[in-house]
């Protein structure tokens, strides 16, 4: 299986190669080559234009260079203040600024989530994303990886379902973990849509309102 995974990471980098120009720093925690296909397909087939993403990195870089050709606005959630300054001057670098609102908002607590676990400070990001209407949320964000905060992520569609649009895509990143698995089950008794599960190509679930394609 690990053949496959890396197998469809690096055909996935080729998809990738005509949108980066500069190197994009890739860590352990980003997006593999395959989600980030996944994701970027979901956005050109069901023409995502307001697009909320919890966790910053090389996929914001990915998406605010979709949008640059295909219109729309990409707005990055991000605790990491240090992560988020190097996250900004990629974006101004690439001239990307003007498609991309990096919010920092610092963990906290918050009443939405399973247990006592913080989740980014719900009111720096109300002031920043007043009256969209959110067509695709994309979480990433923020660390689940121990079994302590394993569903940290959980928060994300209890607190921006009142903002999505009438038709609209979510995808969590990290699937092949027991918490995310768990957060999917969840969410789709919130929301009532399918989430298809992607474990080798990509490690990501995407579900949306529109079911006419499979991405």
């Amino acid at each position: 299986m690990d053949l496959l995974v890396a197998a469809k990471d690096q055909l996935a980098m080729e998809y990738l190669r005509p949108l980066h120009d500069l190197y994009i720093p890739w860590s352990e925690s980003a997006i593999r080559p395959s989600g980030m296909v996944k994701i970027l397909n979901e956005i050109l087939i069901y023409k995502r234009r307001c697009i909320v993403e919890c966790g910053g990195g090389v996929s914001t870089i990915f998406i605010a260079k979709m949008l640059k050709m295909k219109g729309g606005h990409l707005y990055t959630i991000e605790n990491d203040k240090e992560w988020s300054i190097i996250l900004k001057q990629q974006i101004d670098e690439l001239g990307l600024t003007e498609y991309v609102t990096l919010i920092n908002a610092p963990l906290a607590k918050s009443d939405l989530s399973i247990g006592d676990l913080l989740w980014y400070d719900q009111e720096i990001i109300r002031n920043q994303i007043d009256n969209l209407d959110i067509d695709f949320l994309i979480v990433d964000g923020p660390l689940a990886y121990l079994k302590e905060i394993q569903y940290s992520r959980y928060p994300a569609v209890p607190f921006f379902r009142s903002y999505f649009a009438k038709d609209y895509s979510i995808a969590l990143d990290d699937i092949n973990r027991f918490g995310e698995r768990e957060i999917i089950k969840k969410w789709k008794t919130l929301t009532g849509i399918q989430f298809d599960r992607f474990f080798i190509d990509g490690g990501i679930a995407i579900g949306r309102t529109n079911k006419t394609f499979t991405t």
